[in-house]
């Protein structure tokens, strides 16, 4: 197990190593399955090896101290008289404190630091990975005694009560129950999952940054869920007794429905055909067919593209651009959407030139430098012993 050895220093500098708990949690990629999660879908995520690491320390008092040691920002928070601060990163500490005062946990105060190696705005959702990780050291601080499906909980309902953002746990699963080389997948109507090995020897999972940041807060996120609600009443017109439009299992079920507006069908049709992509996609993974895992990636895509409408010209640039080269067996958005990373499934040693084409064409087209990170799918979310 590798931690990053400059973070953890960075963190005993500012608070001292004496009564020092030490807690991090990873970023995730979702090699398919999108927005199926608050939709009681299929998702097939990855935990990988960037993490966001806190420092949490007694302090004897009824405040909560921290800082951002990457933005040099720091808040003060008062156990006894919680509200949001203003800075986005200290309301989801504020979110995760809320949520374990209504758990009756007795609060008591602390010092605080915080450093991410998870690119933010970037769809390797950094923000569960704070969640997550501030909640393990919590968890050790208060003797909560929190398994891993309460930790996916806790963040979840802070993020929905608090934080107003109407997520599923798709990235707080990934996060949490991550495991090396081995992605999972899950029924996020049950929380069933297994675990799927990923041979990342002659073919690797590329992310290219197209440095467009987005936030669930203030891009179309929380429009598509409402979007889902409103077509899954018009769902129940016909079939009663659903309870997400994730219990529809083949597209031609809506023939007679009657939905509001082509919107409405299309935000429904793509999901019933994203959870059939999950579902083909593990048993093309299970065969090692690796041109059939590729076609998936496309395929997906083009829904989020075209019938779900949470991409952007520079994710679509992107995906395009690598359609008809042999070196990217798929490519699609990853994520909430609205910017962020495309995904790639490449061949490994091909990446270097995949990366060169992607930043010439993309500065040539957008003027922007692209981001890229060739990852390990890693461990999850967990006490950290600085060795």
């Amino acid at each position: 197990m590798e931690f990053n050895q400059q973070i953890l220093a960075a963190i005993v500098n500012e608070l001292g190593r004496e009564d020092l708990i030490l807690s991090r949690a990873p970023g995730r990629i979702n090699l398919i399955g999108e927005h199926t999660d608050y939709n009681q879908g299929l998702v097939f995520p990855a935990a990988i090896n960037k993490y966001f690491y806190f420092g949490i320390k007694p302090n004897g008092s009824s405040y909560v101290n921290a800082k951002a040691l990457d933005l040099n920002e720091v808040c003060s928070i008062d156990l006894n008289d919680m509200s949001k601060t203003g800075m986005l990163w200290a309301d989801y500490l504020v979110g995760v404190l809320l949520q374990f005062k209504q758990r009756g946990v007795a609060l008591k105060g602390f010092d605080c630091a915080l450093s991410s190696e998870v690119p933010v705005g970037s769809g390797m959702s950094s923000s569960a990975a704070l969640d997550c990780g501030f909640i393990v050291g919590l968890n050790k601080l208060y003797d909560a005694n929190l398994d891993n499906w309460e930790i996916v909980q806790l963040s979840s309902a802070s993020n929905n009560q608090f934080l107003g953002i109407k997520s599923g746990i798709l990235d707080q699963f990934a996060s949490v129950f991550g495991k090396p080389d081995h992605a999972m997948m899950m029924n996020c109507a049950n929380h069933k999952f297994e675990y799927a090995p990923i041979d990342q020897s002659e073919y690797s999972w590329l992310l290219i940054n197209t440095c467009v940041k987005h936030s669930h807060l203030t891009s179309g996120y929380n429009d598509r869920v409402d979007e889902c609600l409103r077509g899954l009443e018009s769902l129940k017109v016909k079939f009663p007794d659903i309870s997400s439009i994730s219990d529809i299992k083949n597209v031609n079920d809506l023939d007679d429905v009657h939905f509001e507006n082509q919107r409405i069908r299309d935000r429904v049709s793509y999901i019933i055909e994203e959870n059939t992509r999950v579902i083909t996609f593990e048993k093309a993974l299970k065969e090692s067919d690796v041109d059939a895992c590729g076609q998936l990636l496309y395929q997906s895509h083009d829904g989020l593209s075209n019938k779900y409408e949470v991409s952007c010209n520079e994710l679509d640039f992107l995906v395009a651009l690598f359609e008809d080269d042999p070196s990217v067996k798929g490519s699609r958005m990853m994520g909430g959407g609205f910017g962020g990373c495309t995904i790639n499934l490449v061949k490994t040693k091909e990446i270097s030139m995949v990366q060169e084409k992607a930043k010439e064409a993309y500065l040539e087209k957008f003027g922007i430098q692209p981001e890229f990170y060739a990852l390990k799918i890693s461990d999850g979310a967990g006490l950290v012993f600085d060795e």
